[in-house]
């Protein structure tokens, strides 16, 4: 937006972010590219191997309707892995 001739109250007041925030990222961005704005964050590994997740998802192909309480109970007695909330995995 900035390079587009935004001023940075107008982007700060999009984003809800403040001008000197929308300054930084675009110093980064003239200096890096788009290589320096991209999230750096890779997440975590996951529960389920591949072949694993390609069943579950197999299994949840083949039903006409989804329930959260089943698709927990299924993945507890398939795979082994309790979730402590429906949030988030144990």
């Amino acid at each position: 937006m900035a390079l587009s001739g935004k001023l940075y109250y107008e982007i700060s007041k999009i984003l809800g972010v403040s001008e000197f925030f929308v300054d930084y990222w675009k110093k980064i961005f003239k200096t890096k590219g788009i290589e320096g704005i991209k999230l750096g964050y890779k997440g975590s590994q996951g529960y389920f191997t591949k072949r694993q997740t390609d069943v579950v998802v197999e299994w949840l192909k083949n039903k006409e309707s989804w329930n959260l309480d089943e698709l927990v109970t299924y993945v507890e007695q398939e795979f082994g892995v309790i979730y402590k909330s429906k949030q988030s995995p144990a």
